[in-house]
C-alpha cells in the first residue's frame, strides 16, 4: 500500500508539472518570419462617427438589453453609453488606456468586479495600436501575438479581406476572454461578441442601421 500511494503521488506531481508547464497554443497555426511590429485595429477609430448598436448583456444570470452608443472623443479616449430602448441611461463611462471615469451606472451593474471587467473589456475593444511580438499563420488567417501586462492578446485577421475577426485575451496557458468581430470592412464592425471563459458575462452588440 505505501508503494502504491507513493506511485500515485509521483504520478499526480508529474501531471501537475506537465499542466503548469503547458503553454497556450494557437490551433493549426505555425510561426512565421515577419518584420511587422505594430497592428492597428481601426474599428471605433473615426472621431466623426457615432457607433450605435443593439446591446444584449448576460451578467451572472441577469439579462440587460438596450441601445449602446460609443464615440471616440480624442486620440486616446472613448465615451460609451448604454440606455434602455426608451432612452433611460443604464451605464455611462469614459475609458482610455490609462483612465476610467464612471458617469452613471444602474444598481444591477454597479459592482466592482463587473465594472472592472467592463473597463478592461472595452479598453481592449477600443484599443487601436498593438505592439506585435510574434506572428503566426494558417491557411486562411494571420494571428498576431501581443504582450498585455502579464497576459497576451492574439489578434486574428483574415488573409482574404484583411478584416480583424477575433481578439483572444489569454494567460500563458489558456483563454480568459474572446472578442469576435464581424465587419463590413476593415474600419467598421457591425457585430461584436464579448465572451468570458471564467465568469458569467457575455455581451452582444449588433449594429443598428441608419
Amino acid at each position: 500500500m505505501p508503494n502504491l500511494m507513493m506511485r500515485f503521488l509521483i504520478s499526480s506531481g508529474l501531471f501537475l508539472l506537465f499542466v503548469s508547464c503547458k503553454t497556450y497554443e494557437i490551433p493549426n497555426a505555425t510561426k512565421m518570419e515577419s518584420s511587422q511590429k505594430n497592428f492597428q485595429n481601426l474599428y471605433f477609430s473615426d472621431s466623426e462617427k457615432d457607433y450605435v448598436y443593439k446591446a444584449n448583456i448576460d451578467v451572472y444570470g441577469k439579462q440587460l438589453g438596450g441601445i449602446f452608443v460609443t464615440k471616440k472623443i480624442n486620440d486616446t479616449l472613448h465615451r460609451a453609453v448604454l440606455t434602455t430602448d426608451f432612452g433611460n441611461t443604464l451605464l455611462d463611462f469614459e475609458v482610455s488606456e490609462n483612465s476610467f471615469k464612471l458617469n452613471y451606472c444602474v444598481d444591477e451593474l454597479n459592482k466592482k468586479i463587473v465594472l472592472n471587467t467592463l473597463k478592461d473589456d472595452f479598453r481592449l475593444v477600443f484599443r487601436q495600436n498593438h505592439k506585435v511580438e510574434e506572428v503566426f499563420e494558417n491557411q486562411s488567417q494571420t494571428i498576431y501575438k501581443v504582450l498585455d501586462g502579464k497576459r497576451y492578446n492574439y489578434l486574428t485577421k483574415n488573409k482574404s479581406d484583411q478584416k480583424l475577426i477575433q481578439l483572444a485575451h489569454t494567460t500563458k496557458t489558456k483563454e480568459k476572454l474572446v472578442i469576435r468581430f464581424e465587419g463590413k470592412n476593415t474600419t467598421f464592425a457591425e457585430n461584436i461578441t464579448i465572451e468570458h471563459k471564467n465568469i458569467k458575462l457575455k455581451i452582444e452588440l449588433n449594429q443598428i442601421s441608419n
